[in-house]
């Protein structure tokens, strides 16, 4: 396929500068224009016929409708971008329904979920080999506290979890 070269991107540049296009889409409906162009000569057609075909399709009233419709949806004001966090900011221009930014927000519970879960399955562990090798059980010795400790923490982390599955049923059966 063959590619434009800088003059032919600077005669597409010019017709979306003519059609007061703004600085939020331009660079996305320059990639666009370029693209279509690319796909007219590819098929055959030489450049200026390409880019004819193209503005025919891309007027002035297609950049306003498009601008109009994802201006909204391309920038943040100020107040915005004070309150937003990365993930927000990431996510801006991309589909959130699917997932990735469910994950990435639940991103940090589910860490310190797993992390208690695992030193408190550790801490019981040792505690249990400990206690065996001794030969004796007792709550009041230091592996007994420790043995607790892991149960404890182990039981919250099993609780947040649980707790989050039940919050995550809830939100997609409302």
């Amino acid at each position: 396929m063959e590619k434009l070269n800088p003059q032919q991107v600077e005669i597409l540049y010019r017709h979306l500068v003519l059609n007061g296009t703004d600085e939020a889409l331009f660079e996305e409906l320059l990639d666009h224009l370029a693209c279509e162009v690319e796909h007219y000569m590819w098929i055959g057609l030489p450049f200026e016929t390409a880019l004819d075909k193209v503005q025919l399709e891309a007027n002035a009233k297609a950049v306003k409708y498009l601008r109009k419709t994802y201006q909204i949806e391309l920038t943040m004001n100020e107040d915005q971008l004070r309150q937003a966090d990365l993930d927000d900011i990431v996510f801006q221009f991309r589909n959130k329904a699917y997932g990735a930014y469910d994950l990435r927000q639940e991103y940090r519970t589910s860490l310190r979920t797993a992390m208690l879960m695992t030193v408190g399955l550790v801490l019981m562990l040792m505690a249990l080999l400990t206690i065996f090798s001794a030969g004796k059980w007792s709550y009041l010795s230091v592996w007994g506290a420790v043995w607790l400790v892991g149960l404890l923490s182990f039981s919250y982390a099993v609780g947040t979890c649980i707790h989050q599955r039940i919050q995550q049923k809830y939100r997609v059966v409302r």
